[in-house]
């Protein structure tokens, strides 16, 4: 990679974070280009050097945050067998990590409402109900991958009913986890 290449990261990088403090101060509804690059302190053109668009930037940005959460996850998981503890494991990584993110509420509520972005909310929610399924086979559900959906589903609805508390429910975490442990087919 070239100077000139780190630099234009580094930029890319700079408008992004800047995107994520505004998000947070004002929601989606009042993240302008204007204030991004005042964030950021880039001039408004450089916004439009590396994205074309507002939707282009929402996309950016969901992608930077999953991707976040995705790497947290895996590594929360990796080495153990698949199953109860292990799924478990992955989820209470993925709320903690929303709970912790910047522009959270931003980025998993509002965003919904750009197409792009809800296409990529679909696309990670296939992604992670895959990354659950052999939880859910060793679990003894086959076919796993419905089942793997509708726990997903219910794990970003947990993360929704945290976001306004900023901090974790422990009733809702709790019921979470009763329902897991009743899935648990295997017995495991």
């Amino acid at each position: 990679m070239t100077a000139r290449d780190l630099t234009a990261e580094r930029t890319r990088d700079a408008l992004l974070d800047a995107g994520l403090e505004v998000a947070e101060d004002v929601s989606l509804a009042g993240m302008s280009v204007n204030r991004i690059v005042a964030a950021a302190g880039v001039a408004k053109g450089t916004f439009y050097v590396h994205f074309p668009d507002r939707s282009t930037f929402l996309s950016a940005l969901h992608q930077r945050f999953h991707d976040h959460i995705t790497r947290a996850v895996k590594q929360a998981i990796d080495g153990l067998a698949p199953g109860r503890e292990r799924l478990r494991r992955g989820m209470r990584t993925y709320l903690d990590a929303c709970l912790h993110a910047r522009g959270v509420k931003a980025l998993l509520l509002e965003a919904r409402n750009d197409e792009a972005v809800g296409d990529q909310v679909a696309s990670r929610n296939d992604a992670f109900a895959q990354l659950a399924a052999p939880d859910l086979r060793a679990m003894g559900w086959h076919p796993a991958a419905p089942a793997a959906r509708l726990l997903i589903a219910m794990a970003a609805e947990t993360a929704l009913v945290e976001l306004p508390r900023a901090r974790a429910d422990t009733a809702s975490r709790r019921v979470l986890w009763q329902m897991l442990d009743r899935l648990d087919l295997a017995g495991g």
